[in-house]
């Protein structure tokens, strides 16, 4: 009798267990049965800039209750292979491009329209980041994270130079300081980008901006850059800033530019955020101060990321993806963002882009690192490189060329200047 009853007490036992067990197999097929909603970034997952976003990624989705796990996808900004995933379907991925990206696509029929959703959110914005999104009254893509140039210099470079850097408020003054620089120390004043490449073309433009001229008209329908402001802003780069350039400044990219500053071949460069964290990476052997372009009398190119969706996207997926971008860049996700990307040599974060929002320059985030305020500053007064999206043919098959040309005296400015209003305006009127 005790036996029996013992084997009807194990029995009972191993029946609850079965069903607890049952029980939380359940309850995790409830909690995981989550559909993904893809994020397509313009970097590698598993670069430090890839696991710097996943942080914020994995912030909402720890927050978020909706059904949807983003799943973030690294990339690149090859504009074909965008350009196909696109075109695929079902719909169902988020993207982060570059602005130049986001009219040509809108345009196309290829992003959605997404202003019935974001009513209210211009006014958080610099206004000329916002406009990039927009286009024929839609809205196609909704600033993210940016970087804007600034002018960088090696502080002690300057101070062997016996050059105050707060003086420098000027070309005129700019100039100066790179001839004490050389006439006091064994580096060339600063870093130009002489190549035909894709660095030289934002570089001279904040020149050219600076100096008031645009690339097309209002309309954005015409070549408007062949004036002589813009002439004086090209001369001024290659004859008179060219001749304290790195002698290599002709077959020069930016890349090429960064390395020179790190090695103190040169005093100052044009360069971002990344800029600053480059020689922090790489040991920290001098201290890098930042100086504001329109202080100088230039405008600062930027280059905002912006959130956009495919067109075709279908409801449920489409409010989950709106209900991401809006935490993407709310004032929270916003200031994550100068947390940077990890070094594990150096077991630190080093800032690759900037927020955009303009209400964050008194957030607690610029209170660690204060020294990045002059970035968002250049937001104010920005060098957009491709204004509207058949610039960007205009910018490879002609301009970017062109002017490498006129720095290697193969063309005047006159003609490259003259080629540009032709080539350009045959293709803005197709």
């Amino acid at each position: 009798m005790k036996s029996r009853t013992l084997l009807l007490l194990g029995m009972v036992f191993l029946a609850v267990v079965f069903l607890v067990s049952c029980g939380k197999k359940q309850n995790t097929l409830e909690t995981t049965h989550q559909q993904q909603l893809p994020f397509r970034i313009t970097w590698t997952a598993y670069s430090g800039r890839g696991e710097a976003i996943q942080k914020i990624v994995d912030l909402y989705n720890k927050k978020n209750n909706d059904g949807f796990e983003i799943v973030l996808q690294g990339g690149d900004e090859d504009v074909k292979r965008i350009e196909g995933l696109l075109a695929e379907k079902p719909a169902e991925t988020i993207y982060a491009l570059p602005y130049r990206y986001v009219k040509y696509f809108g345009n196309k029929g290829k992003l959605e329209d997404i202003s019935v959703y974001f009513s209210k959110e211009k006014e958080l914005f610099y206004p000329e980041l916002w406009n990039l999104g927009e286009f024929n009254g839609g809205i196609y893509g909704i600033p993210w994270a940016g970087h804007s140039i600034c002018l960088l210099y090696n502080k002690e470079l300057l101070k062997k130079a016996n050059v105050d850097a707060a003086a420098i408020k000027s070309l005129d003054s700019l100039v100066n300081a790179c001839q004490a620089v050389e006439e006091k120390t064994n580096a060339r004043g600063i870093g130009l980008v002489g190549a035909n490449h894709n660095d030289i073309s934002w570089m001279v433009n904040q020149f050219v901006y600076g100096y008031g001229s645009d690339l097309v008209d209002a309309s954005g329908t015409k070549v408007a850059v062949n004036n002589e402001r813009a002439k004086a802003a090209i001369i001024f780069y290659k004859d008179v800033l060219g001749k304290h350039a790195q002698d290599s400044w002709l077959s020069d990219t930016g890349v090429e530019v960064l390395e020179h500053f790190r090695n103190q071949k040169i005093a100052f460069e044009f360069q971002g955020v990344w800029g600053v964290a480059d020689n922090e990476k790489n040991g920290k052997t001098f201290p890098v101060g930042i100086i504001n372009l329109a202080d100088i009398g230039l405008c600062s190119e930027v280059g905002p990321m912006m959130l956009s969706i495919p067109s075709g996207m279908d409801n449920e997926k489409k409010e989950a993806a709106i209900k991401f971008i809006k935490f993407m860049i709310s004032k929270e996700a916003q200031e994550k963002i100068l947390d940077g990307e990890h070094s594990p040599e150096h077991d630190t974060y080093y800032p690759f882009r900037v927020p955009v929002r303009n209400d964050l320059s008194d957030s607690f985030v610029f209170e660690k690192y204060p020294q990045y305020l002059p970035f968002l500053k250049g937001f104010n007064r920005p060098s957009i490189d491709v204004p509207v999206p058949k610039w960007q043919i205009i910018k490879d098959g002609y301009y970017a060329p062109g002017l490498n040309q006129v720095m290697t005296g193969q063309l005047s400015v006159d003609e490259f200047l003259q080629r540009i209003e032709v080539e350009g305006n045959k293709i803005l009127s197709k």
